[in-house]
């Protein structure tokens, strides 16, 4: 019991930590691939301090996930450029969704209603969103961002198999941010900017995405994906209320009810799940 209670507060740790990116990517001037790059080499640098290891177990699941954790990463940076925080995040938050249908295809088992009620209202709330923003640019971020959550469902997919490591993929993710480096001498803000967006980006790599996944990695062993994905329920809360407060950005109406819609349906969806020990989302 005592174990499942610090994997929960980890967890919760975790979205809190990961809930400051709208703000901290909408206060950078820099392209989406430069803040990228450094946020992933920074975090990476914080995730191997604070496990005290810098090898990485190399397996085809720790790779994979790292793969999917690194281009995650590269479009939500997208995603936040070109459309609000909220759709960012919400849009992200599919991921389940995502996870529910690889799950049930590669067990080559039938779908449930309660999966069918939730991937139809899940789709229902994404139809909401780009009706929302039809004839504008932010449809483009809202893509990024639901794209996005389809590469997040492959780290807990990948993350849930037998050979898995979180830890080493996590870290072996970040560090793949090192293959953005060249993307940085070819943007002018990185240098024009002057010195505070290089704060900033110390605090989103080493807080919102270092200690985020040093802080995911170790609660989600303990707790399970199903538990960790109803506590994660905060970060898309909280993500939009920072930028909200800080720069008075709003998403639109539609945006907001299929925001709602997204979120309550997974939420009661996972909820269900967990009263269930033998199935994983």
């Amino acid at each position: 019991m005592q174990k499942k209670q610090a994997g929960a507060i980890y967890v919760m740790l975790a979205a809190i930590c990961w809930s400051f990116a709208g703000i901290g990517v909408k206060f950078v001037p820099w392209h989406a691939l430069s803040i990228a790059c450094m946020r992933g080499v920074i975090a990476a640098v914080t995730i191997a301090t604070l496990q005290k290891k810098w090898k990485i177990k190399i397996t085809k699941s720790v790779i994979m996930a790292a793969i999917c954790m690194f281009v995650t990463t590269v479009l939500f940076m997208f995603a936040n450029k070109m459309t609000s925080a909220a759709n960012a995040i919400v849009l992200q938050y599919t991921a389940p969704v995502f996870v529910l249908i690889a799950s049930t295809l590669a067990s080559k088992s039938k779908f449930k209603l309660a999966d069918i009620c939730t991937i139809a209202l899940t789709l229902f709330g994404i139809v909401l969103f780009f009706v929302d923003h039809l004839g504008e640019g932010a449809i483009a971020g809202d893509i990024m961002a639901l794209l996005s959550g389809a590469t997040f469902a492959g780290v807990f997919f990948f993350n849930g198999l037998p050979d898995s490591s979180p830890p080493d993929a996590s870290l072996l993710g970040c560090a793949l941010s090192l293959l953005l480096v060249p993307f940085m001498f070819t943007d002018a803000q990185v240098v024009a900017g002057g010195a505070l967006p290089w704060v900033a980006i110390l605090l989103i790599g080493v807080i919102q995405q270092g200690c985020a996944y040093y802080f995911f990695s170790k609660g989600v062993q303990q707790t399970g994906p199903v538990a960790a994905s109803i506590i994660c329920t905060a970060e898309p809360i909280l993500n939009p209320l920072w930028v909200f407060l800080v720069m008075g950005e709003t998403p639109g109406f539609l945006s907001l009810i299929g925001g709602a819609i997204v979120v309550v349906s997974i939420s009661v969806y996972n909820v269900m799940s967990a009263k269930r020990p033998a199935e994983t989302i």
